[in-house]
């Protein structure tokens, strides 16, 4: 069996979300906590601002499939020191529903801004981790590979991807509808791939009154050179925002970099209203900042306006792109049923052989060669169809209990 168990934001808060967020550091290390807990085959984990996704192969033949969820969902929450309280907000998914999930994932299907390229980079990104930590079962290796071939092929022959916004786009947007000058303060704190990609999109809509914070500095710097901005350390975080009007948080720090007490003294003398969009997950921006008058706290589930602006744009492409996923999906599940008759042929060849050893009888050992070579043969010719479901009965009818 081929699982997923998936916390996203079509059925979980940011708040929920970045709780059971996995940083890159963290994959390996709930990797061996989830295999102290259970026997897997596979396992592959992905964790994005909009995301934490568990892929995992089980042979099932020493539990049920409800045991090994439990199992699973029980070591993610224990991990995380997280309240059992998440369990609604969790996704289930097996087989042909994870293969359809992720081959749409990776086509941009799954993304709260359909279409995006970033999710591309984070599946490899991931790949390369658990690849290099021998998590992979050799069925998740070639689904992965598969879900990019499938992000090739829906962005060649669809245009899904065609004028495709990010959420630092629609971050930029929300920006556009609140401030009317462009000559407006802004101070983007991060300099990851979010942070680059929001600068771009501000430069591209005329902003230029733009300072780079960064928890490390020559990252900073770096940056700032490159378009052409100013810089500073984060150490002037509550300096700029005693004046500043938009700030813009998308760092991957685990903890707030801001906190209710220093702001509290940073906008004593502030009366204009200051917008902070905080980006990341986990956030940076604690939520019941918003005690304060003078601050708009956005953060990414806010965007939900150009969400759906950008989801109707692009609904006709969708309808396209579901239509091939699943024909690609339907030869990758033809693909994994024939791997598991292989394992189940390998599997009764070895218990076949070891019986056969037992009889003294060079004709009848023969004979019962051949009558194995035969059932070996048929099965092989078997040609599979969408809608069978036969390797638990061969199984059942070949292997010893």
């Amino acid at each position: 069996m081929i699982g997923l168990i998936s916390i996203n934001y079509k059925n979980a808060p940011i708040e929920i979300r970045e709780q059971i967020h996995i940083s890159s550091e963290d994959i390996n290390e709930l990797n061996k906590y989830i295999r102290k807990n259970i026997i897997i085959d596979g396992l592959f984990i992905i964790s994005t601002c909009n995301r934490t996704e568990l892929y995992f192969n089980h042979n099932l033949q020493d539990l049920t499939q409800n045991i090994i969820f439990h199992k699973l969902i029980s070591s993610i929450i224990k991990f995380k020191k997280v309240s059992e309280g998440i369990s609604p907000y969790i996704e289930k998914k097996i087989d042909k529903q994870v293969f359809t999930h992720i081959f749409s994932l990776a086509s941009g299907l799954e993304s709260m801004m359909i279409g995006e390229n970033q999710i591309v980079e984070q599946i490899k990104s991931s790949y390369k981790i658990c690849k290099n930590n021998n998590m992979l079962s050799s069925t998740l290796d070639r689904m992965i590979q598969k879900s990019l071939n499938a992000s090739k092929l829906i962005r060649t022959k669809t245009k899904i991807d065609k004028g495709a916004v990010s959420v630092s786009y629609a971050a930029v947007e929300k920006i556009n509808k609140a401030f009317k000058k462009k000559s407006i303060s802004i101070v983007n704190i991060g300099a990851g791939k979010t942070g680059q990609l929001t600068l771009e999109s501000l430069i591209k809509k005329k902003y230029n009154n733009i300072e780079i914070l960064n928890r490390t500095l020559n990252k900073s710097k770096k940056i700032a050179e490159k378009f052409n901005l100013k810089y500073r350390s984060i150490e002037h975080i509550y300096d700029l925002m005693k004046s500043c009007d938009v700030m813009i948080f998308s760092t991957s720090s685990r903890k707030k970099l801001i906190t209710i007490k220093d702001t509290r003294k940073a906008l004593e003398s502030r009366k204009n209203s200051l917008l902070i969009i905080d980006l990341s997950v986990p956030t940076n921006v604690p939520t019941n900042i918003k005690i304060f008058d003078q601050i708009n706290l956005v953060n990414i589930d806010g965007l939900k306006d150009e969400v759906n602006k950008n989801y109707l744009k692009r609904k006709q492409e969708i309808t396209y792109a579901k239509k091939l996923i699943l024909e690609l999906v339907e030869d990758f599940a033809i693909w994994v049923k024939s791997k598991q008759i292989r394992n189940v042929i390998t599997q009764f060849n070895k218990e076949f052989d070891q019986n056969i050893s037992k009889i003294h009888n060079t004709k009848s050992q023969k004979v019962l060669e051949k009558y194995k070579q035969c059932i070996i043969d048929n099965i092989k010719s078997i040609e599979f169809s969408k809608d069978q479901d036969l390797i638990s009965i061969i199984s059942n009818v070949l292997l010893t209990k």
